[in-house]
């Protein structure tokens, strides 16, 4: 897969770091690895990636900070963020997705796994849509990748703006939760089920209480939008 697609990869682990490097450089992706928050930050303010790998226990600066600090600024919400980390308490995932990382792959990690699922979020890079969908107060945007909420911007993560995409092209159809795992992990039998209920708990506070009704869940198969 040749994207001109751009990596950062944090990681402090220098063995760790090449692993994650070399994997993804056989398969298309240009790689810039950083073992520290400083030169990674130099790096950022002269080019922004596309999709950043970071790891939560870093010197000097926690990840969680690194995350919180993008974040802040609206001109970064398309940079997908996959947090990789030796923290892999059901907790420490909520929390770093709540914080705005798009996934969360716990170490150790299979190697076809990362790439599966870096291949997953970069597909989205690919994607040029200009249609738009409305549904009662809501409109999205493809060409723009942007949803609005009675004419104001909802911000939502990449991971949150894709599932509510998928949700409104198929409105009034229900959708199975495995369609939603293939939409955000591709092929890998390896995914989070927590993570997917956190990012659709998430994407309805975000649409506010009158609209937190509008995705159903269909108990024992998946979720559906309703218009009406």
């Amino acid at each position: 897969m040749n994207l001109d697609y751009l990596i950062y990869s944090i990681e402090d682990d220098k063995n760790i770091s090449h692993v994650i490097n070399l994997a993804l450089t056989k398969n298309g992706y240009e790689v810039k690895s950083f073992y520290d928050y400083h030169s990674f930050k130099e790096a950022f303010l002269n080019k922004k990636p596309n999709m950043i790998l970071l790891d939560l226990m870093l010197p000097e600066v926690k990840g969680e900070d690194i995350l919180e600090e993008i974040r802040k600024d609206p001109s970064n919400d398309d940079i997908e963020i996959i947090i990789i980390s030796a923290k892999n308490l059901t907790i420490n995932k909520i929390d770093g997705l709540d914080m705005g990382a798009d996934d969360y792959i716990p170490k150790p990690f299979d190697v076809l796994e990362l790439i599966s699922r870096v291949n997953a979020h970069s597909r989205r890079f690919l994607k040029k849509k200009t249609d738009v969908i409305k549904v009662r107060d809501i409109t999205l945007d493809f060409n723009k990748r942007v949803v609005y909420l009675n004419g104001e911007i909802v911000k939502l993560t990449n991971s949150e703006y894709l599932i509510l995409e998928y949700l409104l092209k198929n409105k009034c159809r229900v959708v199975s939760r495995d369609e939603l795992f293939e939409l955000l992990w591709g092929k890998s039998e390896s995914f989070e089920t927590r993570i997917l209920d956190v990012h659709i708990n998430q994407i309805r506070k975000k649409l506010g209480k009158e609209n937190s009704e509008i995705i159903e869940t269909v108990y024992g198969v998946g979720y559906r939008v309703k218009d009406e």
